[in-house]
């Protein structure tokens, strides 16, 4: 009987998080006809703190035939080295890499790194699993759709692009398949691909065009299994809108609600909050929401029409108001080098934020990210940043490397203070 494919699974995610994309793919492939009973995997769910040699270290000695690595701006570096070592050490091993950090540039990708044989580009179940059938029979990876793989030249050969996964419930839950089994209590959520935003600096829905969703039952047997059986007591939907429409906010309240009443709660999700009255409020607490995460990014108009967003300033406020009447805590965030945006304009922002007493102020610095609108046009709009990742934006047609330093450096201390004095009060 042939020895099954043995294949290392690697996602380098922030200090206690895991990759619920680990968990889709790994599903996926283990109820293909052509990969079931021949591909045997391990997961290994690490974090981005960890260094290089430790974690091939881990990989090598597995001994795997094919490494696949979800890379994302913050563990790109690590996951590059982690690659050129496992290369040194496993001549023959192939190495796919998908994530958003990648399939946008993937050509590029595999021309700067060598150790890479394959960047899977975009949504990757489908894609990950031909692949590794591929990988089987020891064909070309170039063969398969959705994929920019090297030829026998060592060349990047970029096959066709591949639709988009119509139904999004023929992808076996991670959860209810034992793919994907949740940690220290916490488990992710996904209702639905896509964003009804298309702002310039994000990549959240590049590519999809539209909004699909997981069916409900699919949904609602997921929580019932993670916060039943699982003993799971807090969920972190990954859904860039939970409150999508006042019908889904409605339908996934009384999903959670007899959870929640038994003591489960949401981590901070990110909602709309132009859209939030106090009967959405009521909604959010029904659900066990205690934290929601929302903009306004800027309040400056010319960096709101440069990145396609909306900003309305009483609707933003009466939002943060309804939700605080609710004791929702509202995490407002804000970035600093966005086009168009001054100095006085992102400080005028943190003035808004502050006023609005909203529970906590979260700055950071923009980050020129493969496949959104600002990578592509930021020789236009005057954006200088680090081409190595994260990709941190260095300098604007607006504001320069020096004070963009000092505005982060204020940032900080203001956020911190605000934090003080609501731990005070």
């Amino acid at each position: 009987m042939t020895e099954p494919l043995k294949v290392a699974l690697l996602a380098l995610n922030a200090p206690g998080y895991q990759s619920l994309a680990l968990g889709y793919l790994r599903a996926f492939a283990q109820a293909d006809d052509r990969l079931r009973g021949r591909v045997a995997f391990q997961t290994l769910d690490l974090s981005a703190d960890d260094e290089a040699w430790w974690v091939a270290y881990r990989i090598i000695s597995m001994q795997p035939d094919v490494l696949g690595v979800s890379v994302v701006c913050w563990s790109a570096r690590t996951a590059f080295d982690v690659c050129r070592i496992v290369r040194e050490a496993l001549p023959d091993i192939r190495i796919v890499l998908g994530g958003p950090e990648v399939g946008p540039i993937a050509e590029d990708v595999l021309l700067r790194h060598r150790a890479v044989d394959a960047v899977v580009r975009g949504e990757g179940e489908e894609a990950f699993a031909d692949v590794l059938d591929l990988a089987r029979r020891d064909k070309p990876l170039s063969r398969a759709d959705g994929v920019t793989a090297r030829n026998a030249a060592g060349e990047p050969v970029a096959a066709p692009d591949r639709a988009l996964i119509a139904d999004l419930d023929s992808i076996p839950s991670p959860y209810l398949s034992g793919a994907l089994e949740p940690r220290e209590g916490v488990a992710y959520i996904e209702t639905f691909r896509g964003c009804p935003h298309r702002c310039a600096y994000c990549f959240e829905g590049k590519g999809y065009g539209r909004i699909r969703s997981f069916g409900k039952g699919r949904v609602a047997d997921e929580i019932a299994h993670l916060a039943g059986e699982r003993g799971v007591t807090s969920f972190s939907f990954i859904d860039p809108v939970f409150n999508l429409t006042p019908e889904r906010l409605s339908w996934l309240s009384d999903t959670l609600a007899p959870y929640a009443a038994r003591g489960l709660t949401l981590h901070t999700v990110e909602v709309d909050i132009e859209r939030i009255d106090d009967a959405a409020a009521a909604e959010l607490v029904r659900a066990g929401v205690r934290s929601v995460e929302t903009g306004p990014q800027s309040i400056g108009p010319a960096a709101l029409d440069a990145c396609h967003r909306g900003f309305d300033r009483e609707r933003f406020a009466s939002g943060v108001a309804a939700l605080g009447r609710a004791g929702i805590s509202v995490e407002c965030d804000l970035i600093a080098g966005l086009p168009g945006d001054t100095a006085e304009d992102f400080l005028a922002g943190i003035g808004f934020v502050l006023s609005l007493d909203p529970g906590k102020l979260q700055t950071s610095t923009l980050h020129v990210l493969p496949g959104t609108e600002l990578y592509a046009r930021a020789a236009e709009l005057g954006l200088r940043f680090d081409p190595e990742p994260p990709h941190e934006i260095v300098s604007t047609a607006t504001i320069g490397f020096t004070d963009l330093r000092r505005l982060e450096a204020r940032s900080v201390y203001l956020s911190r203070l605000y934090a003080a004095r609501r731990k005070e009060a």
